[in-house]
C-alpha cells in the first residue's frame, strides 16, 4: 500500500514538472515577444508597458480565483491560455488589451494552482517539493527568451503564441486525464481565530510581495544596470546577466537537497542575509567584476526564499486556499517593484538609485522575520523536511 502511495506521488510529480516549466515558459516569454509585438502593431513604451501591466494585473486575479478543485483549475487554466493564445495571435490593436488582461487570469490559473495542488497532496514536505518544482519552473522561464530568439528569426510572435497554444492544449489534455486531487487533511491551522488567520495571511503576503517584487526587478533591470556600468555593449550586458539565472536556477535545484538536512527557517535567514549583502555590493558595484560576484551570489541566494515562505503558509494558515491570497500578492509584487525601479531611476537620472530599491526590500524581509517567528509561523526546533 505504501509502494502504491508512493508511486502514485512520483508520478504526480513528474507529470507537475513539465507542466510548471511550461508555465514559466508562458509568464517569461511576453518580455522577448515584445519587440515584435510592438513592431507589428507600432506601439510606443507606454502601450507596451500597459499590456505587461494588464498581464501582471490578470496573473495576481488568476491566483485568487484558485479555489476548489486544484486538478481542475490547472486543467482549465490550461484549456483558457489555448483560447488566449489564439486571440493575441489574431486581434487587431484595441482588442490585444483585454487579450492580455485574459492571457495573464489564465497563465495565473495553473501556475498558482500547482503550489496549492502541492500544498494539499504534500503537506509534510512541500518545502522541498516545491523548490524542486521551482527550479521546473526557473528552467522555463530561462528557456523562454532562447525560444523567442528562435521562433523571431523567422517568424513573428504569432508564430510563438500558435505554438504556446498548441503545448497548453497538450497539457490541458494530460491533466485531465491522469492528474487527481488529494484529499485536504487537518492542518496546524486549522483552529485559527480569524483575525489570526488574517494576520498570518498579511505577513506572509507582504513578504511574498517583496521577494517576487526583487526577484522581477533583478530580471528586469539588470541587463541595462550593468550595461551603463560596463558600457561595452547590450550584448556583453545581457551575457553577463545570465550570472544571476546561472545562480538562480543552480540553487533552486539544490535548496531541495539542502532541506532533507537543514531546518526551513535556518535556510531563509541565511537566503536573506546574503541576498541582502549581494544586494548592497550589487547597488555600490565599483566594477564590472564586483557587479557580476554580486549577481550570482544573489542569484543563489534568492532562489530558495519563495519556495520556502509558500510551503510554509500552507501549514500555518487555516485553509490552503487561503494561500491563493499571499500568491496574488506575490504576483502584485512582481508588477510593482520593477516599475517602482524604472520611476526612481527617471526621477533620479541615476539607475543605481533605482536599483537600490533590491537592498531596501531586501532590508524590509529582513525585518519582517523576526514577526515571522513571534507569530509562530516557524518553529526554530523543526525536524528539517524528508523525503
Amino acid at each position: 500500500m505504501q509502494s502504491d502511495a508512493r508511486h502514485s506521488s512520483a508520478q504526480t510529480l513528474t507529470l507537475l514538472h513539465p507542466v510548471f516549466l511550461l508555465t514559466g515558459i508562458l509568464h517569461a516569454i511576453g518580455g522577448p515577444l515584445l519587440p515584435s509585438v510592438a513592431s507589428a502593431f507600432h506601439l510606443n513604451d507606454s502601450q507596451s508597458g500597459l499590456l505587461f501591466l494588464l498581464y501582471f494585473a490578470g496573473s495576481s486575479l488568476g491566483a485568487v480565483l484558485c479555489i476548489g478543485s486544484y486538478a481542475r483549475i490547472i486543467v482549465v487554466g490550461f484549456v483558457a491560455i489555448v483560447v488566449s493564445c489564439l486571440a493575441v495571435a489574431i486581434v487587431p490593436w484595441p482588442v490585444l488589451l483585454p487579450v492580455f488582461l485574459l492571457l495573464g487570469i489564465s497563465v495565473g490559473l495553473p501556475m498558482s494552482a500547482v503550489s496549492l495542488f502541492v500544498g494539499r497532496s504534500f503537506p509534510q514536505r512541500s518545502a522541498s517539493v516545491l523548490a524542486f518544482l521551482n527550479m521546473s519552473w526557473s528552467a522555463g522561464a530561462l528557456i523562454a527568451p532562447l525560444l523567442a530568439a528562435c521562433i523571431l528569426v523567422h517568424r513573428t510572435f504569432r508564430t510563438a503564441y500558435l505554438l504556446l497554444g498548441a503545448a497548453s492544449a497538450i497539457a490541458a489534455f494530460v491533466c485531465a486525464r491522469f492528474l487527481r486531487d488529494a484529499p485536504e487533511l487537518p492542518r496546524s491551522g486549522g483552529n485559527l481565530r480569524g483575525a489570526a488567520n488574517l494576520r498570518l495571511i498579511l505577513v506572509f503576503a507582504f513578504a511574498t510581495f517583496l521577494q517576487v517584487g526583487v526577484e522581477n526587478t533583478a530580471a528586469a533591470w539588470l541587463s541595462t544596470y550593468m550595461l551603463r556600468i560596463a558600457g561595452s555593449g547590450a550584448v556583453f550586458a545581457a551575457t553577463l546577466s545570465t550570472l544571476y539565472w546561472v545562480g538562480f536556477l543552480v540553487s533552486r535545484g539544490f535548496a531541495a537537497l539542502v532541506l532533507l538536512y537543514v531546518k526551513p527557517a535556518l535556510l531563509l535567514f541565511v537566503s536573506i542575509v546574503i541576498a541582502l549583502g549581494a544586494a548592497v555590493l550589487l547597488a555600490t558595484a565599483p566594477s564590472v567584476s564586483a557587479g557580476g560576484i554580486a549577481m550570482f551570489l544573489l542569484g543563489i541566494a534568492l532562489a530558495p526564499t519563495y519556495p520556502l515562505l509558500i510551503a510554509q503558509s500552507f501549514s500555518r494558515v487555516r485553509q490552503v486556499s487561503d494561500t491563493r491570497w499571499i500568491l496574488a500578492a506575490s504576483g502584485f509584487g512582481g508588477s510593482v517593484l520593477p516599475w517602482l525601479t524604472g520611476w526612481i531611476s527617471s526621477q533620479s537620472g541615476s539607475i543605481r538609485a533605482g536599483i537600490a530599491t533590491i537592498p531596501a526590500a531586501l532590508l524590509l524581509m529582513f525585518l519582517l522575520l523576526p514577526f515571522l517567528l513571534r507569530l509562530s509561523l516557524w518553529s526554530l526546533n523543526e525536524e528539517p523536511q524528508s523525503q
